[in-house]
């Protein structure tokens, strides 16, 4: 993942202060960009904030984490938590990046966490 412009405005926010995943936010704009698990290899990235021409989605995972009352359409394969085929998609990419997790260096933290 590449930030393209903007950069020095993100910003971490943690649900409590020893949280292993951080919601990075832009400031300028009060958006949510995408989350980290600090122990993972990846992000957990927000659709729209992809530019035209990227992959198409291919499924979703951890549904069972969305608000009541939020319907989802039967257009994809839905997963309450992690499907087999995630599974081993995140281990090939972590073989492929060496066993290794890259540094994402942002701002300072958000405030203080709640």
């Amino acid at each position: 993942m590449q930030c393209l412009t903007g950069q020095e405005h993100l910003r971490e926010r943690r649900l409590k202060p020893d949280s292993l995943t951080r919601r990075v936010m832009a400031t300028c704009c009060n958006s949510a960009m995408f989350l980290d698990f600090t122990r993972g290899h990846w992000l957990t990235m927000y659709r729209n904030r992809f530019p035209a021409g990227a992959p198409p989605v291919e499924m979703r995972v951890m549904t069972r984490d969305r608000r009541d009352g939020v319907v989802l359409a039967d257009d994809l394969p839905s997963y309450d938590g992690h499907s087999g085929k995630f599974m081993l998609r995140l281990i090939a990419a972590w073989i492929a990046m060496g066993l290794r997790r890259p540094e994402i260096t942002l701002g300072k933290t958000l405030g203080k966490s709640h």
